[in-house]
């Protein structure tokens, strides 16, 4: 993995010192470069977490991923440039609260500096943070987007963010070390069960510096900063190809079966 690559593909010019300046920075430009998309388990194609080939089709290829894909090649890179990082699963509760019935399907990272827990994720969906939040109980943190806060219960934390004037959780974790066995067996999952979400729902997000773009099967939306919410409806795959190239600046020539994801989307309702 060269991180010369990694750091061309997000436009990142600064230092390699492990830093907090450092960690923002990466944390900022790396959901803006790299947008979040599940075209591969759309298309019904496995997803390798094989850290070479993840890297190979974020970074070369100029594809998105999910979160597993994407907080794997943001924790190798902490970790080349010499943070210490532990990655944690966590239950999705964003839209299904009812924690219980939901699995550990979703992945973070902590990542230290100077004695610091930093909580880092740049792989959550139309929401993905675009700065590290401080590892603290009960404090409004201020972000790029939206601010956060995580609260706690019995050592089990939940990430929340406000949107509008609202407080809205996002997923619940607790700091257990997991290690790659278990994100393959929740990524063989989400990216392979045939009851999936991902299986059947054409999903991306990708932040800017004002606002935020999303796709939900043929539903496009931008939120400005501002509050604002603009959407339209997606009429065909050329339309669908336009706003991925553009709006996602996803490269598809080459790492994707293009037709056949043109004749799957013509089938969604």
């Amino acid at each position: 993995m060269d991180l010369s690559n990694y750091f061309e593909r997000i436009g990142y010019s600064g230092s390699g010192e492990c830093t907090l300046a450092t960690l923002q920075e990466l944390h900022k430009l790396h959901p803006a470069a790299i947008p979040f998309e599940n075209l591969t388990s759309f298309l019904a194609v496995d997803v390798s977490l094989i850290p070479g080939k993840v890297f190979t089709k974020l970074v070369d290829h100029g594809r998105g991923g999910y979160c597993f894909e994407h907080n794997l090649v943001f924790a190798t890179v902490l970790k080349r440039l010499g943070f210490t990082v532990t990655e944690h699963a966590a239950r999705v509760i964003w839209r299904s609260p009812n924690k219980t019935q939901m699995a550990r399907t979703h992945m973070l990272l902590k990542v230290m500096v100077n004695n610091q827990a930093w909580i880092a994720d740049v792989g959550f969906g139309g929401i993905t943070m675009t700065a590290p939040l401080k590892l603290e109980k009960g404090i409004e943190q201020q972000s790029p987007h939206e601010n956060f806060m995580i609260t706690c219960e019995n050592d089990e934390y939940t990430i929340s963010a406000k949107l509008g004037n609202n407080w809205q959780s996002l997923y619940v974790f607790d700091l257990v070390q997991q290690y790659p066995v278990d994100f393959d067996m929740a990524n063989f999952f989400v990216s392979s069960h045939p009851e999936s979400l991902f299986r059947h729902n054409l999903m991306l997000g990708r932040p800017e510096a004002q606002g935020r773009h999303a796709l939900l099967n043929r539903d496009y939306s931008y939120y400005s900063l501002e509050g604002e919410k603009t959407q339209r409806r997606i009429s065909d795959s050329d339309e669908l190809i336009d706003i991925l190239t553009g709006e996602f600046g996803i490269q598809l020539e080459g790492s994707i079966d293009i037709q056949a994801l043109r004749n799957k989307f013509e089938k969604l309702d």
